[in-house]
């Protein structure tokens, strides 16, 4: 059978460059139908560093103790978002059932400014084993995914699907392991993988 891996970002003890809207922003899912039909997104991000405290994270705009601030799978505060590399690698490993187009958006610091996408989901996807799935009590809002072989096999990413837009554009998605390798082998920056469960 083959493997499936949520795609996340690196876990990792040192202080990391994180993306970050304008003050004021909508939170994210709110803002996934305003960005219907949009290619690009309306305003740009800040980079900035994160660091975990005691009451939670720390922001600062002060990025000169972090070694690699662009990162190819760069966090941010509404979505992950993808280098041109990724991009490619993504792209390069579509079946064709995927049904995805990218929102590009700009990042800067003090010094630069750079070219990231949004990765958009375009269809909703048939992938869960809905007797193995566990949702919230009378919901159908997904708590642990079990994702069906038979059902994912025609994908080499796919989100989790939802009752609202949230399946869109998600920090929640899987990639096959053909498509992990594929990650791997160009040693593409601050990704992530933890098996997927599948049936």
């Amino acid at each position: 059978m083959e493997k499936y891996y949520y795609l996340s970002c690196k876990d990792g003890k040192d202080p990391v460059a994180s993306a970050f809207a304008p003050e004021g922003t909508k939170i994210a899912q709110n803002l996934i139908p305003e960005l219907n039909g949009i290619t690009e997104l309306p305003f740009e991000l800040s980079l900035v560093k994160l660091n975990v405290g005691k009451n939670g994270l720390i922001k600062n705009d002060d990025l000169i103790d972090i070694k690699e601030i662009w990162l190819d799978y760069q966090p941010s505060n509404l979505w992950p978002l993808m280098s041109e590399k990724l991009k490619l690698v993504i792209e390069a490993h579509l079946t064709g059932n995927e049904l995805i187009d990218w929102i590009t958006c700009k990042v800067k610091n003090e010094k630069e400014k750079r070219t990231y996408f949004i990765l958009r989901f375009n269809k909703m996807l048939d992938v869960l084993d809905m007797q193995n799935t566990i949702f919230v009590q009378g919901t159908d809002h997904v708590i642990r995914p079990v994702f069906a072989s038979s059902k994912i096999s025609a994908y080499n990413i796919f989100p989790v699907p939802s009752s609202n837009d949230l399946w869109k554009i998600t920090s929640w998605f899987y990639v096959s392991e053909i498509l992990k390798k594929a990650i791997q082998k160009q040693k593409l920056t601050g990704l992530g993988f933890e098996k997927a469960s599948v049936s």
